[in-house]
C-alpha cells in the first residue's frame, strides 16, 4: 500500500512539473509573439502619427514662408517717394523694417546689380544665389549652408522704383534659421523617441543635426548608408523622393535602433520637413511592461504548483 502510495505521489509530482513546464514555455513563447505583435503595431501606429504631424508641421513652416513674403510686399507699397528721396532716407526706412520684423538684412537690389542695405550700397550681390535680372516670383534661398550660422534669403521681384541714377527692381530679407523657424518647434520629445527637422533636396539639414543628432555624418544620405532597410524601402527611394519633391517615409535599422522616417516637401522650396521616431525605444518601454506581465505570471504558476503538491 506504501509503495502504492509513493508510486502515485510520484506520478503526481512528475506530472506536476509537467505541467508547470509547459505553462512556463507557454507564457514565454507567448511573450515573444506578443513582442512582435507590438513591433508591428509600433510600427503601424507610428506611421499614421508621423503622417499627421510631419502634414501639420509642414503647413506651419509653409505659412511663416508665405507670411514673410506677403511682409515684404506690404513693406514696399508702404514705402513713400520720400523714403527713396535720397540716401539718408532710404536707409532710415530701412532700419526700421529691420528692427520692425527682427531682421538681419533687409535690402533692396538694383538693376546696376547694387545691393542696398540700411548701412549703405554693397556690391556683394555675388553672395546671394537668385538671379535678380530674370527673377519672375519670390526666391527662397539659404546663405552660409556649408556652416552652421545658417540664414533664409527671401528674395520678391517688385515693380521698379527709382532711386537716383538706379532702378530698384528685388527686394529681400535676410534673416537667422532661428527667426525663420520662430513658432516651429523641432526639438526633440522629452524621451528622446520622436525629432522633427528640415533637410535640403540634396540630404544636408538646415539645423546642425543628422537623424537627431545621433549620426556622425553631416548629409541624411550619407547617414543612411549605415543603415539596414526594412522589406520594402531603400535609400535610392529616399534620394530619388527627394530629388523629385515627393513626399513619402522609410523604415530602417541604424546602429542597432529600430527607426521610422517620414518626409513631407515643403511647397516652394527644395526643402523636406522630417519627422523620425525611434520604434525601439517605444517598443522597449512596452516590452518591459510586458516583461513585467510574464515574471509575474511565471511567479505565480510556481507559487500555484507548489500549493497543490
Amino acid at each position: 500500500m506504501k509503495d502504492r502510495k509513493k508510486q502515485t505521489r510520484a506520478m503526481a509530482i512528475t506530472g506536476a512539473v509537467i505541467v508547470l513546464l509547459i505553462l512556463v514555455a507557454g507564457t514565454f513563447w507567448m511573450g515573444h509573439a506578443a513582442r512582435q505583435d507590438t513591433d508591428k503595431a509600433v510600427h503601424t501606429v507610428s506611421l499614421l502619427y508621423l503622417d499627421e504631424l510631419a502634414g501639420r508641421r509642414e503647413q506651419v513652416v509653409e505659412s511663416n514662408l508665405e507670411n514673410r513674403i506677403e511682409t515684404i510686399q506690404i513693406a514696399v507699397d508702404l514705402m513713400t517717394d520720400e523714403d527713396l528721396s535720397d540716401e539718408e532716407h532710404r536707409e532710415a526706412y530701412q532700419k526700421r523694417m529691420k528692427a520692425l520684423y527682427h531682421l538681419d538684412k533687409f535690402a533692396f537690389v538694383g538693376e546696376s546689380g547694387m545691393v542696398y542695405l540700411s548701412t549703405g550700397p554693397s556690391d556683394e550681390i555675388g553672395n546671394y544665389s537668385f538671379d535678380y535680372k530674370t527673377m519672375m516670383e519670390p526666391d527662397i534661398s539659404i546663405l552660409n549652408m556649408g556652416g552652421t550660422d545658417k540664414k533664409v534669403v527671401i528674395a520678391v521681384p517688385i515693380e521698379p522704383r527709382k532711386f537716383g541714377d538706379d532702378k530698384l527692381i528685388v527686394c529681400f530679407m535676410e534673416m537667422s534659421m532661428e527667426q525663420m523657424l520662430h513658432g516651429v518647434s523641432m526639438e526633440s520629445s522629452e524621451d528622446d523617441a520622436t525629432f522633427s527637422n528640415l533637410y535640403m533636396s540634396d540630404g544636408y539639414p538646415l539645423s546642425n543635426a543628422v537623424l537627431g543628432g545621433f549620426a556622425v555624418e553631416d548629409n541624411l544620405f550619407d547617414a543612411m548608408e549605415h543603415a539596414s532597410f526594412d522589406p520594402g524601402y531603400s535609400l535610392e527611394k529616399v534620394i530619388s523622393d527627394f530629388g523629385s519633391g515627393t513626399g513619402g517615409e522609410t523604415s530602417f535599422d541604424y546602429n542597432g535602433r529600430s527607426e521610422t522616417l517620414t518626409y513631407v516637401p515643403v511647397e516652394g522650396t527644395d526643402w523636406f520637413l522630417t519627422y523620425l521616431v525611434r520604434e525601439t525605444l517605444i517598443s522597449d518601454m512596452i516590452s518591459d511592461i510586458t516583461s513585467g506581465i510574464i515574471m509575474r505570471s511565471t511567479v505565480q504558476s510556481l507559487v500555484t504548483m507548489l500549493i497543490l503538491l
